[in-house]
């Protein structure tokens, strides 16, 4: 928490499965929009790196998570 001070940041979290489809998929637009134009920087340059595992190391991924892997995981659920 001191740390977000120190930053100026904040977490903030959404509860979207309480939303209409309509509503949820505006939004998914929106975020995709979002990180198109580079609002989110996301990546090793921007202090967030990003930990990719193909669905079959699913259990790779949630490891991962559990042992505190700064950045984001990623599971790539395309065939």
């Amino acid at each position: 928490m001191g740390q977000n001070m120190v930053l100026n940041t904040r977490l903030q979290f959404l509860v979207l499965y309480t939303a209409g489809p309509q509503a949820r998929a505006a939004d998914v637009e929106d975020v995709a929009v979002a990180i198109r134009d580079g609002a989110l920087p996301v990546g090793e340059e921007h202090g967030l790196p990003l930990h990719r595992f193909p669905l079959h190391r699913t259990a790779d991924a949630h490891r991962a998570v559990e042992t505190g892997v700064v950045g984001k995981v990623l599971v790539d659920v395309t065939p």
